[in-house]
């Protein structure tokens, strides 16, 4: 019905309880249209106490309004009339009477009868039993009378209160303190306003009365003097009642105050709920909050979207009635994503079929914006891929759906590039699916292309082809265009050139993952790349100081292979560099297992420049660094091929910085307990005036010297004229003295003899220093055994000339033709000289015996071979040669 009065008649049922006069029986159906034991269940369930005249409040008549009753299975719209006439009972006690009219439920709610009309329809039966064809004028209250009555009682006193109806409770209205409960008209009024902010469909299980005593009843509000046990009281004038304790209950009244705030207007409100006639079970406050937001049904189920409550029914009516074009960007996203939400979880059909039958091209871009619109994480990403899911499967109906949706995450501006890398990489494995604008966003993005980075080199098994990709996009874009992470993985697989990747392009690179260095040099050693070395410096200049030498040297041998041809002399320097910069203790030792390019280059190899080169820059700034590689090249000993002193030579010439620290270096090894192997060395003659001046190494000029001019197979004066000059005070330094050892023993003892007579020609006595020097030492012992072998010879001959001279003390044959015998050796002594401190030397043996007339033939050189052990022909074979430069 609309909101006029309607002239028909709704036919209706009575009947009419009470006692006969003077009767004292109890109450009994008195007459009606309904059977009477149907009629006795309704007007018994209308009971509600006995009149009192102490509560002026509870005076008669009452009015009860009635959905049910106990024993009848359907709902009707039905009102119980409880009043006095002033008779009484044969035993003297008010008789009263209770009048029944009753609609069944469907003609009541098509007309949309109110508790108010069915009021006024009883009332105009007057006090006479109502006959048979009664029939009530089929009349609503309007909804501007009933939002009246709202209004008066309080908007949020009256929607709480409804509220609580929804929720199940027995709700008792009491008097405000301090004043009267309104008169019977104006509560009926109160109860139909209080119900009218419910679904009409709600009073298919609503009661009511004016007033209530103490007998129990199962009716849901009504007017009484307080609530007893189980009941919930609201007291009129006091606001709001008690807040629901149900959640659903709770968003009726929260969409309630909404509704009326929006609108401005109880009675819009109420007339929307009075059309609601379609009946509701008890306490389905779910169904009445969607009826409720039928009101205002677009924003009410966005509303119910945002706060996590929506239906996906609630949407299909929606769009039911609003088609996706008549929505905003705002309104069209809260339903897609809450549509996919639905769609995504399993079992979602209904939600996915929805979705797809009211599909809009913006869905795609509609759910990137609700991903990127929160913080990139993990969630994100997962949401992300879940949507991608959906998608993919809707290809069917709407291709191109899934790239559209991928390419909006991948390329979201402003949103988070590393979350945009991952998203790429995840989908690359996930779906196998890649796209250039994605692809781009790696290109375009330092952090994206790293986080993409990281999360492939993460995988397992790891697959490269998607860098390879990337690599192929790149190389037709400028080369200032590239990122610098992608120009060195183009290194790696041989589509860039060396000349185009710097240092910072190899660490950008290694900042991607924590074992991306070890995938770069896998990778190069794949595809046989060693000079991604040269840019990879500092990374695994910085790993090897971090302790990680052992498995940055594993890797490096097998990139760049020593004596490899593809090896240039700048790779081979970096990789010695790397493996010779572990933190090993002590100094030196570490010539041959770490520089072994270096020695496989030679002395002179023209590479060595370009060697040198290197070793140079990449020292420059680390003095440590510097001191390291000085002592590595010199070793423990000179290299054979002289290839590590030519890199210092070089080096010396272009930074004479480092004079001091090979000095240094130098010295320390020519004052050790074996210094001959540096003294060959063909060093500078500035660099040996450094070291002469040094304390203990005086003795090196000479003996180089002396070493040179054997080499040179000077005249025997010139070389006593080097020895005698380094001993000034006739006395040898024992580098000197081992230099002269060398001499004899690879020259023999007639050398030793003819040296001293120099020496004693230059110097008196400085030849028979000699001697003595070389004979107190156990070091000599060998040179001494042929020295004395020597002279005895010398002694015996000069005794056998003297003899043969008939000088006086020997003896000669009488025979003729007869050689003379040999006369009586003349025992040895030990010259005066004090000889040198160091351990006592026995004293010489005597002569050798010779046969008679065989006088010991001299000896030679031959006599005396050198030891292969300490055999030194001049300078070592590359002391000599000099580089120009």
């Amino acid at each position: 019905m609309n909101e006029d009065r309607n002239p028909n008649r709704l036919a209706a049922e009575w009947a009419v309880l009470g006692k006969h006069p003077g009767r004292s029986m109890g109450y009994e159906v008195l007459d009606g249209s309904l059977p009477g034991t149907r009629a006795q269940r309704y007007l018994w369930s209308a009971t509600t106490g006995t009149p009192d005249a102490r509560e002026p409040a509870g005076g008669l008549p009452w009015r009860v309004f009635l959905s049910g009753a106990d024993g009848e299975p359907g709902s009707v719209c039905a009102v119980v009339d409880t009043s006095w006439d002033g008779s009484k009972d044969g035993t003297g006690r008010p008789s009263y009477t209770w009048r029944l009219l009753l609609l069944e439920w469907r003609a009541a709610s098509r007309a949309g009868v109110t508790w108010t009309a069915l009021d006024r329809a009883v009332a105009q039966a007057g006090s006479e039993p109502a006959r048979p064809d009664a029939s009530p004028a089929a009349v609503r209250t309007t909804a501007a009378e009933l939002a009246d009555t709202v209004d008066r009682l309080g908007f949020e006193w009256a929607a709480g209160t409804a509220a609580l109806l929804l929720e199940g409770e027995q709700l008792v209205i009491t008097a405000p303190p301090g004043r009267a409960l309104p008169g019977l008209d104006e509560r009926v009024r109160m109860l139909d306003a209080v119900c009218s902010l419910l679904p009409y469909g709600c009073r298919a299980w609503l009661s009511g009365a004016t007033w209530t005593g103490r007998t129990e009843h199962d009716l849901r509000l009504v007017f009484a003097a307080s609530a007893r046990s189980g009941q919930q009281e609201v007291p009129l004038g006091t606001g709001r009642p008690p807040a629901p304790r149900s959640g659903t209950a709770g968003r009726y009244l929260t969409e309630l105050l909404r509704l009326r705030a929006k609108r401005g207007s109880t009675a819009v409100v109420v007339a929307h709920l009075l059309a609601a006639t379609t009946a509701l079970p008890l306490r389905d406050a779910a169904e009445a909050v969607r009826l409720l937001q039928e009101l205002d049904l677009l924003d009410s189920v966005l509303n119910d979207i945002r706060h996590g409550h929506g239906q996906v029914g609630d949407v299909q009516r929606l769009l039911e009635l609003h088609s996706v074009e008549s929505l905003d960007e705002g309104q069209l996203e809260t339903v897609v994503v809450f549509l996919a939400d639905c769609a995504r979880r399993p079992g979602a059909e209904e939600a996915q079929a929805l979705l797809t039958r009211h599909w809009t091209p913006r869905a795609p871009d509609l759910l990137a914006a609700h991903v990127v619109a929160r913080a990139p994480s993990k969630q994100t990403l997962t949401l992300a891929k879940e949507y991608l899911t959906l998608l993919l499967g809707l290809e069917g109906t709407h291709p191109g759906s899934f790239d559209r949706l991928f390419t909006a995450l991948a390329t979201a501006p402003g949103y988070d590039p590393a979350w945009a890398g991952c998203l790429v990489r995840m989908v690359e494995k996930e779906f196998g699916y890649d796209c250039e604008a994605a692809d781009r966003v790696l290109l375009d993005s330092r952090e994206a292309g790293l986080a993409w980075l990281d999360v492939l080199f993460g995988a397992r098994p790891r697959d490269l082809r998607p860098l390879s990709r990337l690599v192929a996009l790149a190389a037709g874009t400028p080369v200032d265009r590239r990122p610098g992470w992608l120009r060195f993985a183009g290194l790696l697989t041989g589509e860039f050139s060396a000349a185009e990747v710097v240092a910072t392009d190899a660490a950008e690179f290694a900042s991607g993952h924590g074992d991306a260095w070890r995938i770069a040099l896998e990778t190069a050693r794949d595809n046989n790349r060693p000079a991604v070395i040269g840019p990879m410096w500092t990374v695994l200049r910085q790993l090897v100081r971090s302790g990680t030498h052992a498995q940055v040297s594993a890797v490096l041998d097998s990139v760049a292979p020593p004596g490899a041809a593809e090896v240039s002399p700048q790779t081979a320097a970096d990789a010695d560099l790397l493996r010779m910069s572990a933190p090993f203790g002590g100094a030196g030792g570490r010539l041959a297992p770490t520089m072994r390019r270096l020695r496989l280059l030679g002395a002179d190899d023209p590479g060595l420049d370009a060697y040198t080169a290197t070793v140079v820059r990449r020292t420059e700034a680390e003095p440590e660094l510097k001191e390291q590689v000085i002592e590595a090249l010199l070793g423990d000993e000179p290299d054979p091929d002289g290839s590590s002193w030519t890199v210092l030579s070089l080096w010396m010439r272009q930074r004479p910085s480092i004079e001091p620290t090979v000095r240094a270096g130098l010295a320390r090894r020519l004052t050790s307990a074996a210094p001959a192997r540096w003294i060959g060395l063909d060093l500078p003659e500035d660099l040996v005036d450094g070291l002469v001046y040094r304390d203990g190494l005086a003795w090196l000029r000479p003996v180089r010297r002396l070493r040179a001019a054997d080499a040179d197979r000077v005249p025997l004066e010139e070389l006593g004229r080097i020895v005698a000059e380094a001993c000034p005070h006739r006395t040898f330094s024992p580098q000197l003295l081992d230099e002269v050892a060398l001499l004899v023993r690879r020259r023999g003892s007639r050398f030793a003899f003819d040296l001293t007579t120099e020496l004693d020609v230059r110097a008196h006595g400085l030849g028979l220093a000699l001697y003595q020097a070389l004979g107190s030492s156990r070091e000599y012992q060998d040179v001494r055994d042929g020295l004395v072998r020597h002279s005895r010879g010398q002694e015996n001959r000069h005794r056998m000339l003297l003899a043969a001279l008939g000088a006086a003390g020997t003896v000669a044959s009488t025979r003729p033709g007869a050689v003379p015998t040999t006369p009586r050796a003349v025992p040895y002594t030990t010259p005066r000289a004090v000889p040198p401190a160091g351990p006592a030397v026995p004293p010489p043996e005597p002569p050798d015996r010779t046969g008679a007339g065989h006088p010991a033939p001299l000896p030679t050189a031959a006599d005396y071979p050198p030891d292969d052990r300490d055999r030194r022909r001049g300078f070592l074979p590359w002391s000599r040669k000099r580089r120009n430069s």
